[in-house]
């Protein structure tokens, strides 16, 4: 008998399949791991495939991260947002107490002056007129002595009230200090018009104010001073509106 040569064939492992998983099954004799070729091939494309694998898993880990960051990014605007909200509320309110009386929420002395200094530059421009009037409570320390400072502060709060009722918004009501306002009247016609005002405040102010005790009721002194273009300063036209104020309080004597 011719001795023929025998070729055997042993299953060989697959170790990995296109999904990435181990496989459970042996290519049998005449597979394509039987061709050297189809079998390096085979290997190739599941290399290529993890790899891929590989490459989607680090891109989904880097838009994960990505997302994280944008939302932290998303967080810390709308804190940064909040921040300067609170900024500006807190510098409005500096502002506002720079500019206002704490008690009646008045314009203080630094506002008028600027709106007086620009008041007088636009009656210099405009050829318009306007007027200063100092308003003095009268024995307004009787009220503090008698009722309290509490007493003597609603009365103060009430009459720059009053103040703000009499007048339009182009004017500016101030309470100067103590029981002492400012009324500055721009664009004023003539003078009815600017006695009429007067007349107005002087009118609301003395009306009865209540209290704890009943109805006061006090007088006031008022002083005024027209503007003449170019030929003051503000401060000579407070003085001379608190020089006025003080001739109308000295006639009462």
């Amino acid at each position: 008998m011719k001795n023929e040569p025998t070729l055997f064939l042993n299953p060989i492992p697959v170790l990995s399949s296109p999904d990435g998983s181990v496989a459970s099954h042996w290519l049998e004799p005449g597979s394509c791991c039987a061709a050297p070729g189809k079998c390096e091939q085979l290997h190739q494309n599941f290399a290529e495939i993890a790899e891929l694998q590989k490459a989607l898993a680090l891109s989904q880990q880097q838009l994960a991260d990505a997302r994280r960051q944008l939302e932290s990014l998303h967080a810390d605007r709308a804190e940064l947002n909040q921040q300067l909200r609170e900024v500006g509320e807190n510098y409005r309110q500096a502002l506002h107490a720079a500019h206002h009386d704490a008690l009646t929420g008045l314009a203080n002395r630094t506002l008028l002056q600027d709106r007086l200094r620009q008041a007088m530059a636009l009656a210099n421009r405009q050829q318009s007129h306007l007027a200063l009037l100092f308003i003095d409570l009268d024995d307004f320390k009787a009220v503090n002595d008698t009722l309290g400072h509490a007493a003597g502060d609603r009365l103060l709060s009430d009459v720059a009230n009053r103040l703000q009722a009499c007048i339009r918004n182009c004017d500016t009501a101030c309470r100067y200090g103590g029981d002492e306002f400012l009324i500055l009247l721009t664009d004023i016609e003539n003078s009815n018009q600017l006695s009429a005002v007067i007349d107005k405040v002087y009118e609301t102010l003395i009306a009865p104010y209540a209290s704890a005790i009943g109805y006061l009721t006090l007088d006031v002194s008022i002083g005024t001073a027209i503007y003449r273009r170019g030929k003051q300063s503000w401060d000579d036209l407070i003085r001379q509106a608190d020089q006025a104020m003080y001739r109308t309080k000295a006639a009462k004597a």
